[in-house]
């Protein structure tokens, strides 16, 4: 009978019940133990050539948000496919998508590997782009390739088949899949350690300290203390922190706090006046429509506070007031601008601060939440952050918001910018901001611009005012190194361990 200590014993013990070779996870779930104990248990073993210590590093795939939501409803492709065959095998392109309950972006990506699947015909029918189809194509290699790892959660992709590991690399580029590469150790039982099971093993319950009990029952002479190994490496510990994403919004707003902005907020579900009408857009553009804004259906309308800012808004719209500008010549309504929409912009924010605050210089931002009707994708959300600022004050000029845009991105460690002519309504001139994505490319970060005279006059402001409204979320994907914005709220605990603080 051979004695070991306790956490070898238990070892070897599950080794025999898995045949001989397991997994690091496998040892603990049979025996109990945690994995730094069993890999202790496992040099100790080693050294005396029981068992062999074999490490391999291994790729392991898991689907992200966007391909778990494709793993659990089937492609976007396959979606407009049955669709049309529902609708009698050929129909037009619009019709399908909105059967199939595609938009945005989805509609053309789906369109895009049709084509390049050649699933369907092609055509068109009064001009517009139609799909036919005389069967529903077989199920493809990318598409089983999805329904295993859906099945499997994390899995090793040397342990997948051939025809599945070819497959993979279609997911990946489709930004469907995550790949992280992982050292997995096998524990394996050498003869020696066969030998020693046949001949039976005695485990010694150990202590790792004497406590007072012990010493008082005497119970101490029969227990064995357990040896330190000061090479062993010590458990993993994760102590709490904040949210990558949450760190990284009150990142932005130190920054910002530093560089005496001072910080403001509205009403999240705000009237189409500050949200449209005071910055100068008219009252037909399509950002009202209801596919750019959720309009509130109770209550549906709300109170215009300032009747003298409403009339200078009506005038400026209808000739352009007394701003030098034609206005946008039609009639103006005040029943669409008293509607309320969730906001779609923080500018609406920026409006309510300059009715307030009137005296230069002003410094003011606002971080928080927009809503807009949109496709969850890996660029796009419902609802997201936005970072909006404003800088007032006299002889600003757009060479001070490139510095700024430039200076904020230096100042959160985001790399070059990137400018180029943008057009809004209620800004001019305007200009677009991207910044470098290092697997996405150059993506469009900001639309900033002066604030046009049609926008401040009627509020009274007599000085030029610089703003800008960026999207957040792009900011942190670049950051953070993120490739789809769902990441950015995850709760997986393994990424959210594995990120630095800032």
């Amino acid at each position: 009978m051979v004695e070991l200590r306790e956490n070898e014993g238990k070892t070897l013990l599950a080794l025999r019940v898995l045949g001989g070779k397991g997994t690091i996870e496998d040892i603990m779930r049979i025996s109990g133990i945690t994995d730094a104990a069993v890999m202790r248990a496992a040099i100790g073993l080693s050294e005396r050539k029981i068992v062999n210590v074999n490490e391999r590093r291994l790729s392991y795939v898991r689907l992200n948000e966007e391909g778990i939501s494709y793993g659990q409803f089937g492609l976007p492709e396959r979606g407009l496919i049955r669709a049309v065959m529902e609708l009698g095998g050929k129909a037009l392109l619009q019709e399908a998508a909105q059967k199939a309950h595609l938009r945005g972006e989805m509609l053309p990506i789906a369109l895009g590997w049709i084509k390049k699947k050649n699933w369907a015909t092609i055509g068109k029918i009064d001009e517009k782009i139609s799909l036919e189809v005389a069967e529903e194509p077989e199920e493809g290699p990318d598409e089983k390739t999805l329904r295993v790892i859906y099945g499997k959660g994390e899995t090793v992709a040397e342990e997948l088949t051939e025809e599945i590991r070819q497959a993979l690399s279609i997911l990946e580029n489709r930004n469907l899949l995550e790949v992280t590469e992982k050292v997995r150790r096998d524990l394996e039982l050498t003869e020696r350690g066969w030998d020693l099971l046949k001949q039976g093993i005695e485990v010694a319950e150990e202590v790792t300290a004497l406590t007072s009990d012990l010493i008082v029952s005497g119970k101490w002479q029969d227990m064995k203390l357990k040896e330190y190994d000061v090479t062993a490496a010590p458990p993993t510990l994760y102590p709490g922190k904040k949210h990558v994403y949450a760190e990284f919004i009150e990142d932005a707003r130190r920054t910002l706090l530093a560089m005496g902005f001072e910080e403001y907020e509205g009403p999240l579900v705000e009237t189409e006046f500050w949200n449209f009408d005071v910055l100068f857009q008219a009252q037909d553009h399509p950002a009202r429509e209801i596919h750019d804004s959720y309009l509130m259906k109770e209550p549906s309308q709300g109170m215009l506070e300032i009747p003298d800012l409403v009339r200078k808004v009506k005038h400026t719209h209808e000739n352009g007031w007394t701003t030098g500008s034609t206005g946008w010549r039609y009639s103006w309504d005040i029943n669409i601008a008293r509607r309320l929409v969730l906001r779609t912009q923080t500018t609406a924010v920026s409006m309510r601060y300059l009715a307030a605050y009137k005296d230069p210089p002003i410094k003011m931002f606002c971080l928080s939440h927009v809503f807009r009707p949109d496709v969850l994708d890996a660029k796009h959300s419902m609802e997201f952050m936005q970072l909006e600022g404003i800088v007032g004050d006299v002889n600003i000029t757009l060479r001070h918001l490139l510095g700024f845009l430039q200076g904020f991105a230096e100042a959160m460690n985001l790399g070059k910018v990137r400018f180029k002519p943008g057009y809004f309504p209620f800004t001019e001139p305007s200009v677009e901001a991207f910044i470098e994505h290092p697997k996405l490319g150059w993506i469009e970060f900001a639309g900033a611009g002066m604030f046009r005279p049609e926008v401040l006059k009627p509020l009274n402001i007599g000085f030029p005012v610089i703003a800008w409204g960026i999207g957040f979320e792009r900011l942190a994907m670049i950051s953070l190194g993120v490739n789809d914005i769902r990441e950015l709220y995850s709760k997986r605990l393994d990424w959210l361990r594995e990120k630095p603080l800032r």
